[in-house]
């Protein structure tokens, strides 16, 4: 079991995203595509990080949080903090919380 949490707030609108997501019930190249962005950044060890450029306005804010059996993690950047590394699980995240709400 694997679980993530995602959203995306602040930027200049404001507007917030959100998915929920359970890996269980994803297809099974979907759900290996998550998996591989989380084992590429080596998500279950980021530290969040608590500077100053969280609060940055019109800053897009991330919050991704990972639960299975035996963890919960999360992590909470800006797009001004976020390590290079996390990028392409935050774009996959952000494309399909978009999808999600168009529907």
């Amino acid at each position: 079991m694997m679980k993530i949490l995602f959203e995306r707030t602040g930027g200049f609108m404001g507007r917030k995203i959100s998915l929920h997501l359970n890996l269980d019930d994803l297809p099974s190249d979907q759900a290996g595509t998550l998996k591989h962005l989380l084992d590429e950044v080596d998500f279950l060890n980021l530290e969040e990080d608590k500077s100053a450029s969280l609060y940055a306005r019109d800053a897009f804010h991330y919050l991704v949080r990972v639960e299975t059996e035996k963890i919960r993690h999360s992590v909470h950047v800006t797009d001004l903090s976020m390590p290079a590394a996390l990028r392409p699980l935050i774009e996959e995240l952000s494309r399909l919380a978009r999808t999600k709400n168009s529907q």
